[in-house]
């Protein structure tokens, strides 16, 4: 009897810290931002890729010209090869404007063989997967660093091609083997020629200034 009693008297303290423990979790939810959510692809038109408000003539003269050199197709003539990962590049940065990233179906897999050419696409390029450029991390000795990109298609075969040109795609089977191979994706070129604009001076005393706890070393084109 005195259990039975002990429980019952407990039943009314019971429910009070049930109430308080919802109360307060129901506070605390309400002071939580809402979950993450992914809204997907962005419909409508691209909000990139066309020139800069402004322009004078001149400028935007420059604007289209670059525009279509950087979209035309090259051929062995103009200069292709002997070893390319596509032949114009708009091809691989192409989305969601001229100087964007990857399409939506890779390009690089039509080439292996446009023109009449004898490459093999390498494991790594899927026509539903993104384009991507090859490094080799080490020479071939294994010791002195490489990080060059490695083409992955060569002209042999093409109709446009030296007579007798017999040059060989890399081994990216073999250089994976090793462990040897990393990628890259195209990058973004939106804004690039905001960024060629700055001085390399700027560039060199940002970063003595250290102010924004920025690091590394610049790396000049020449």
């Amino acid at each position: 009897m005195i259990w039975k009693k002990s429980l019952f008297m407990s039943a009314p303290v019971l429910f009070a810290f049930m109430c308080v423990v919802s109360i307060h979790t129901a506070t605390l939810s309400a002071q939580l931002p809402p979950p993450a959510h992914d809204p997907g692809v962005r419909g409508g038109a691209a909000g990139a890729g066309a020139p800069l408000a402004g322009l004078t003539a001149g400028q935007l003269l420059f604007f289209n010209e670059g525009k279509a050199d950087f979209d035309e197709q090259e051929t062995v003539p103009d200069g292709l090869g002997a070893r390319f990962n596509l032949d114009s590049c708009g091809g691989c940065h192409a989305q969601p404007a001229t100087g964007g990233t990857s399409p939506a179906i890779n390009p690089e897999v039509a080439m292996a063989t446009a023109a009449g050419a004898h490459n093999t696409p390498p494991f790594f390029v899927q026509s539903n997967g993104p384009v991507r450029e090859a490094r080799f991390k080490f020479q071939a000795d294994g010791v002195t660093r490489d990080g060059g990109v490695h083409d992955i298609y060569v002209i042999t075969g093409r109709s446009d091609a030296p007579s007798g040109c017999q040059i060989m795609q890399e081994d990216f089977d073999a250089q994976n083997a090793r462990g040897n191979v990393i990628f890259r994706i195209p990058t973004p070129a939106f804004g690039t020629g905001l960024m060629e604009a700055i001085p390399d001076g700027t560039i060199a005393g940002n970063l003595a200034l250290n102010a924004t706890g920025s690091s590394g070393r610049p790396r000049p084109i020449r």
